[in-house]
């Protein structure tokens, strides 16, 4: 499992005009594909690569969740999740100290519980 820096670009676009509601789309750029991620501009994104499959961790301590997506190209969407919902949630998931673990180390035990 190798940590990758791609590109991520915040696409916006105006909903409707009169209500001035916005769309917001976190987009991952890597080797020619775009990738739909799930998460927030606060969030804290690690990429990572292992064979055909990208995976994005998501971090938002101050909200309280952690997510793992999996990516094959040129699939935009991911391919496979898990989302852990609140702090209860990651603590029984990666052990109490879990914020003291490197994110690869954090994505090696999610990965067990994709599908």
């Amino acid at each position: 499992m190798t940590a990758i820096t791609p590109t991520i670009r915040l696409m916006t676009s105006l909903l409707a005009q009169g209500a001035g509601m916005q769309i917001e789309a976190l987009i991952l750029e890597y080797n020619g594909s775009n990738f739909h991620l799930h998460g927030g501009t606060r969030d804290k994104i690690h990429v990572f690569i292992q064979g055909i499959c990208l995976y994005v961790l998501t971090i938002n301590t101050a909200v309280g969740y952690v997510g793992l997506n999996t990516y094959m190209a040129p699939e935009p969407d991911a391919i496979n999740t898990i989302f852990l919902y609140s702090p209860g949630e990651i603590k029984e998931t990666l052990g109490a100290k879990w914020e003291q673990l490197p994110p690869e180390s954090i994505v090696r035990r999610l990965i067990r519980y994709l599908i």
